[in-house]
């Protein structure tokens, strides 16, 4: 079982370091095409360092995620830290009716059911990382969204609920909002749709998910 897990976790998520796997930590990456965005370059700041392992899928909004939790995790009980993010895709806005997919209340119902199962697949240290900061202009004149798609209040307001459900329930919390700010979003964000991160932004924002990762491993 041992040599599987090995293997499952070299070919489906990253070649093998020059380390010897089992002297590794492995570190699992949840979350949405933001954590698609910036998971290459915590693969490669962590080189030798930790085993990433993390799914295929966009883990979408936070009903998607608590229905998939279990698939993706699966093999990957010994992990020391998980990674994730969840929220973006809960604020999109219906078109028509100009409301978020998810109301506040339903976020922070699956955010407590996701941080509880969690806490039965692993006993990994869980940190969960705050939605980041968005470009409703950039979103409005893009071709892909042509509209407002996301909004920075909605942003603040269910970051400030996660935030407080994780202080509650002792999850640790990486605050990618908070450093997009103090870095500059217009250096970070990709400018054709004012959501999903540049080619710097990737760079930058990986480099403080794999400091804050490694952070957490040295405790």
């Amino acid at each position: 079982m041992k040599i599987l897990l090995i293997l499952f976790f070299s070919i489906t998520c990253f070649p093998v370091t020059s380390a010897e796997p089992d002297s590794l930590p492995l570190v699992v990456l949840l979350g949405d095409s933001i954590r698609g965005n910036y998971q290459s370059t915590v693969r490669k700041a962590l080189e030798g360092k930790a085993i990433i392992s993390a799914p295929k899928d966009n883990c979408s909004h936070s009903a998607y995620t608590l229905e998939n939790l279990e698939r993706w995790l699966s093999g990957a009980e010994k992990a020391e830290v998980i990674h994730i993010n969840v929220g973006l895709h809960d604020m999109y806005l219906n078109a028509k009716t100009g409301k978020t997919r998810h109301t506040l209340e339903v976020y922070e119902r699956n955010l407590r059911s996701i941080f509880k199962k969690l806490d039965e697949l692993s006993d990994a240290k869980v940190i969960f990382a705050l939605t980041t900061v968005v470009n409703e202009k950039q979103q409005a004149e893009s071709e892909g969204y042509g509209r407002v798609v996301r909004r920075n209040e909605d942003v603040d307001t269910f970051n400030a609920k996660a935030r407080s459900v994780a202080d509650e329930l002792g999850i640790a919390v990486n605050d990618l909002n908070k450093y997009m700010k103090k870095v500059g979003p217009e250096k970070i964000l990709k400018p054709s749709d004012g959501i999903h991160l540049s080619p710097e932004g990737c760079e930058l924002m990986g480099g403080e998910v794999a400091r804050v990762i490694l952070n957490t491993l040295s405790k």
